[in-house]
């Protein structure tokens, strides 16, 4: 019984014993693998035989692109689309540019509101002398902007800020004319001023307060007259703090004492649009 049982053993083999040729065959494997590797990196390729055997598992044929050499890229120039800077000592002119056009919108914008403020000027003043009150004001033109100057007696009695009915017919004429400079000004501003003598009444409690009621009166009457846009008219009470004179005669005080319309051409620093368009 026993030899037969010992039989038994030595024909089944150790458990897990009958797999030990796999480690034999991985090996084999891996060294023919790393030998095939070995003879390929020694080979050289031939590129007509690589190209037909990737076509043969693609089913796509290879195209071959040559490799650009610099003789060739000189001579064939990728072409550059779009404007291309002007050349050292190449002025604007070869480039087909106008040197005198500017292509900046800032410096566009700025020149058309230099523009609108030079022909609105032309405008009215040709209309001062037209209407024959160029003796009562003074008309300034700035870089944006055109200003208009009345002297206080024009439309007020001295330390008031009622319009003098007399005074009428002059800010009719004030309307008509800004009305056909409308389309050049963005903004008109009714400010008023006042010399440095204080003032202290119940009605009028300062020169700030005084300076402010007159130029409320006056852009009032041009609302209730029509025919500006009220969007585009504002209101600016300055008291004694800008005056165009010293304060030390009369005659100086009463330029001092003075009501201003400024219509602004625009700023290019800030929106120029009119409002509403």
């Amino acid at each position: 019984m026993s030899s037969a049982s010992d039989r038994r053993k030595s024909s089944g083999g150790d458990e897990g014993g009958g797999a030990n040729w796999m480690d034999t065959y991985g090996d084999l494997v891996t060294l023919l693998l790393t030998f095939f590797v070995l003879l390929f990196s020694m080979s050289s390729i031939d590129v007509a035989k690589w190209q037909a055997l990737v076509g043969s598992f693609t089913g796509i044929s290879v195209i071959a692109i040559d490799p650009i050499s610099p003789a060739v890229a000189v001579a064939n120039p990728i072409p550059i689309i779009g404007p291309q800077p002007a050349a050292e000592g190449e002025d604007a002119a070869e480039q087909g540019t106008d040197p005198d056009v500017s292509t900046d919108p800032d410096e566009t914008a700025e020149g058309q509101v230099e523009q609108n403020a030079h022909e609105m000027y032309g405008i009215l003043n040709e209309y001062v002398m037209v209407t024959g009150i160029a003796a009562e004001v003074y008309l300034d033109e700035d870089m944006y902007l055109v200003r208009i100057v009345f002297n206080e007696q024009v439309f007020f009695e001295t330390a008031s800020a009622v319009v003098r009915p007399d005074a009428y017919p002059v800010l009719d004429s004030i309307v008509d004319m800004f009305r056909s400079v409308e389309h050049l000004y963005t903004m008109l501003i009714v400010e008023g001023h006042a010399d440095s003598r204080p003032i202290s009444t119940q009605q009028y409690p300062s020169n700030w307060h005084l300076s402010a009621y007159r130029a409320t009166n006056v852009c009032g009457y041009i609302r209730m007259v029509g025919g500006l846009d009220p969007r585009r008219l504002q209101i600016a009470g300055y008291g004694e703090e800008q005056p165009v004179a010293p304060n030390d005669t009369a005659e100086n005080m009463a330029k001092n004492r003075r009501v201003e319309f400024i219509a602004e051409a625009g700023d290019p620093r800030r929106i120029t649009q009119n409002i509403g368009d």
